[in-house]
């Protein structure tokens, strides 16, 4: 009895540990940010998580559909320490701009970026060997 005791005792400290470690890992401040018209898309893309390292205040992230046409949906997730950090985007713009808050100034830990965009074109051969391009997949319907 005393080892199925003890076996419990275990296994709850140890889930215990892997719920605190999952609550920080990732920031619990997140702003998310959607812009979408009513034009027909065919390609979604998916960009790579992007990181504002600590200490940095702001960060750009390029944005590959940028025609104002034919950008049907754009939306970013951005999640940080502190507080929820600003978002700053219009339809077609070529940069996501981000400004993270913290009232210290110190701006710990990573903000994390999360972005995808529905276009209805693909981008230029030339533009995928960007180190940040998005990953595209044709849209089936």
């Amino acid at each position: 009895m005393f080892r199925v005791y003890l076996f419990i005792l275990l296994l709850t400290f140890a889930l215990g540990l892997q719920t605190n470690s999952k609550k920080q890992a990732s920031p619990p401040h997140c702003t998310r940010v959607t812009k979408d018209t009513d034009y027909a898309n065919r390609f979604k893309m998916t960009y790579p998580v992007v990181y504002i390292i600590p200490g940095q205040r702001e960060a750009y992230q390029q944005m590959f559909c940028i025609n104002p046409s034919e950008v049907n949906k754009a939306v970013t997730t951005v999640c940080d320490w502190a507080a929820p950090p600003q978002v700053q985007f219009t339809l077609g713009d070529e940069y996501m701009h981000v400004v993270r808050v913290d009232p210290t100034g110190r701006f710990q830990g990573n903000a994390v970026i999360t972005t995808y965009q529905l276009c209805s074109h693909n981008i230029p051969p030339d533009m995928l060997n960007a180190t940040m391009a998005p990953r595209v997949v044709e849209i089936e319907y």
